[in-house]
């Protein structure tokens, strides 16, 4: 929930709606209170008997019982404990007042005066302070109307789940109708007290006595935004099923009218998914043009080695991302994929046929349709002291408006065999990919083909020493290994999937072929060294601290080049660099950095010091660097005050460009039964230009849920270790 002050009457107003309140979060654990001391007459009473027992009275079979002092009146698991009482033995009805406490397996009611019957466990009580055993859900009443063992009407009530020495909120109502049969409790005339001050009026309100998931309204939001203005939502939630629900929320946005946003849910023993659609009939910032987006994410089980899955997702228009979606990273997507594909999985093999398209937002950046896509891979067990095999292949019929088109046959074989023990391995492996195209518009020609072997030999020692008087094992583990592909000329290769990975993103110290996808191998003869150290605890096993250093050493240029790269003659990598590990129980440093022995400069770096504590303090700070293009420092924190109080914050700068990218401060209370936060943000936006603010503000109450935006769900993804 985004609140502008000028917009926080919308809110209220807004809460009076009928609502369903849902528990979702997880709170410290409330102490549940014991139950006042029940007198009883026996621990096993027999079947439907009666037994009174009093300090003084007289008992009268046919007529009235009179008892006065330490009164019991038991019958099965019904308890009335009083000062003075009669008791009418033809219908087993109960007048008392004087410290009256009636008790039975589900609820506890201490009250100054009483009118029950027994049998039915039925009848009216007067200013009730009542309890639900095995829980903390308690509450007062002015009048209370016990219609059986497990229906109860409450007049002019209160209820909460927080215990009585802890008032952090509670529902003053008209009228409550709690039913332990069905679980469910109605409200009419609904006030939220946050300790004693009222916050919001619902006239009707529906909650679950045990957090199960239930039909009703959930919580309505409010949010604002520039370009779709002021934003009211009121969600539906429709348990149809244990295994099946939808949520439907009609928001009115006020710049672009009435937008429908749906999501329907469902888990069987063979289907599984989630189907989710979003409408806005005439959007009124959109020439009043009908914009929707769906996606479906959905898996068969067909049998117990076939699976059918879809996953695809579509919009009206090229904007709808960013116009209805806050995060950078969804705003900016390329593409959408539609994908369609079965997979049989075998013992050692696997099977699958996909058909997979997309749907281009960004036309600068289209990408190939693939129609279908077959893929077949077999991997035998691996066995020590024999040569393991492999095979790999894929059929693949690429699609697209503009450039070439047609079928690529993919068949890689492979062998390899591991000699060795625990001080030392040798692991010889040969492969051989044979790639065939059948093309249309490709100026090259239409029929190409290419056959390479690449061998690899890779080598590791494996050294150990105690440490600390034998507490401490350090490892030393050097490595060697060397791949060799030869050099064919592929620029009469069209490129239907193939990228350059950056070896400063994504270290490729042991890998054979630098290129994403099939359309390139990369030559090579190159030569890695590398080694790695470790400590761990020696009783434990686990491991306190790693380092490690690697360099690949070129014997030849590299000639395979994507259009507009030049040849590569660099004799030697950059250095690569990675330290991580325990510091002690509560700090963990993380680093990774990449060193150009020819420009003498530090290409990338990211460090990660991360701290949390038994008290749950929490600090992260980390700093990242890639060659010219970025510069970024963050730093987060959650900080207890006490008990119940918390800071939070978080901190992203670019410090290329001297800019903060986002800044995040609140403050949270919690206790066992009630938590509130409070948190300001300012961020960029999509357009890298301009930015937006934002006031979270939630309530979580245990027993009913949540009142206003998520905001626990901005935190956790915001500070490192927040929970």
């Amino acid at each position: 929930m985004k609140i502008n002050n000028y917009k926080f009457g919308l809110f209220l107003g807004l809460c009076f709606l009928a609502l369903e309140l849902q528990a979702e979060t997880q709170f410290p654990v409330c102490a549940i209170p014991p139950s006042l001391d029940i007198n009883k007459a026996t621990s096993q009473p027999v079947k439907d008997a009666v037994y009174l027992e009093a300090d003084t009275g007289l008992i009268n079979r046919s007529s009235v019982s009179s008892l006065v002092g330490n009164i019991i009146i038991q019958q099965n698991d019904l308890v009335i404990n009083a000062d003075k009482a009669s008791f009418l033995g033809t219908n087993n009805t109960v007048t008392a007042n004087g410290k009256v406490v009636v008790s039975n397996k589900n609820i506890q009611l201490n009250s100054d005066s009483i009118q029950y019957q027994t049998s039915s466990q039925s009848g009216e009580l007067k200013n009730v302070r009542y309890k639900l055993k095995h829980s903390t859900l308690n509450g007062r009443s002015r009048h209370v109307i016990q219609k059986n063992a497990t229906q109860l009407e409450l007049i002019d009530a209160t209820y909460t789940s927080c215990p009585a020495s802890i008032n952090s909120w509670h529902l003053a109502a008209g009228n409550i109708k709690l039913d332990q049969n069905k679980r469910i409790g109605n409200a009419k005339n609904v006030t939220l007290k946050i300790a004693d001050t009222p916050v919001f009026y619902f006239p009707w309100l529906n909650f679950s006595l045990d957090n199960k998931r239930k039909t009703g309204f959930l919580i309505p939001t409010i949010n604002f935004s520039e370009k779709s203005g002021t934003a009211i939502s009121t969600p539906l939630y429709l348990n149809l099923s244990p295994n099946y629900d939808v949520t439907i929320t009609p928001s009115y946005l006020s710049k672009r009218g009435l937008k429908i946003d749906n999501e329907f849910r469902y888990l069987s023993k063979y289907h599984q998914g989630v189907w989710e659609y979003e409408i806005l009939p005439r959007d009124h910032s959109f020439n009043n043009k009908q914009r929707d987006y769906f996606k479906i994410n959905h898996s068969s089980k067909i049998s117990d080695s076939i699976r059918f899955n879809i996953k695809t997702e579509n919009v009206s228009d090229k904007e709808y991302l960013n116009d209805f979606r806050k995060s950078l990273s969804n705003s900016s997507t390329p593409a959408l994929e539609h994908r369609i594909e079965i997979v049989k999985v075998g013992k050692n093999w696997r099977l699958s046929a996909a058909s997979i398209d997309y749907q281009t937002l960004d036309s600068t950046n289209s990408s190939y349709s693939k129609l279908p896509e077959i893929k077949f891979s077999y991997t035998p067990k691996i066995l020590p002291k024999q040569v393991n095999l492999s095979l790999d292949t894929e059929l693949s019929y690429f699609d697209k408006r503009k450039g070439p088109t047609g079928m690529r046959l993919d068949v890689n074989l492979g062998a390899s065999r591991k000699f060795g023990n625990d001080a030392w391995y040798f692991k010889p492996s040969v492969g051989l990919r044979h790639t065939y195209y059948n093309l249309k518009n490709n100026p090259t020609g239409n029929r190409q083909t290419r056959t390479l072997p690449t061998l690899s030999l890779d080598a590791g020692l494996f050294f150990d020493r105690d440490l600390a008087g034998r507490k401490l094992t350090q490892t030393l583990e050097p490595r060697l290994f060397y791949t060799y592909t030869p050099f064919r000329d592929q620029n009469d290769i069209p490129l239907f999937d193939t990228a350059k990975t950056d070896f400063s993103t994504s270290t490729q110290l042991f890998s054979k072929n630098h290129y994403t996808g099939k359309d390139r191998i990369a030559d090579s003869n190159q030569l890695t060294v590398a080694v790695t150290s470790r400590i761990q605890n020696r009783k434990t096993g686990k491991e306190l601290l790693q380092a490690s250093v690697g360099q690949i050493f070129h014997f030849a240029d590299r000639k395979v080049t994507l259009p507009g790269e030049t040849v590569q003659t660099n004799a030697q990598s950059e250095l690569a660099f990675e330290l991580g590990g325990k510091i002690n129980d509560n700090v963990r440093l993380s680093t990774s950095s990449f060193w150009d022995p020819n420009t003498k400069k530090w290409t990338a770096t990211e460090t990660r010091l991360n701290y949390k504590d038994k008290k749950n303090r929490i600090a992260n700070v980390s700093y990242r660097s890639l060659k010219d293009e970025l510069k970024q420092a963050s730093a987060s924190f959650s900080l207890p005050i006490n008990k119940e109080w918390s800071m939070i914050g978080r901190v992203d700068h670019d410090l290329k460009n001297n800019r903060n990218l986002e800044t995040l401060a609140g403050i949270e209370y919690q206790n066992c039964c009630m938590k509130t936060r409070i948190v300001g943000r300012k961020y960029l936006t999509s357009d890298n230009r301009s930015y937006d603010d934002a006031i979270f503000l939630q309530f979580e109450l245990k027993g009913l849920g949540n009142l206003g935006h998520k905001a626990n769900s901005v935190l956790k993804d915001k500070i490192y270790g927040y929970e």
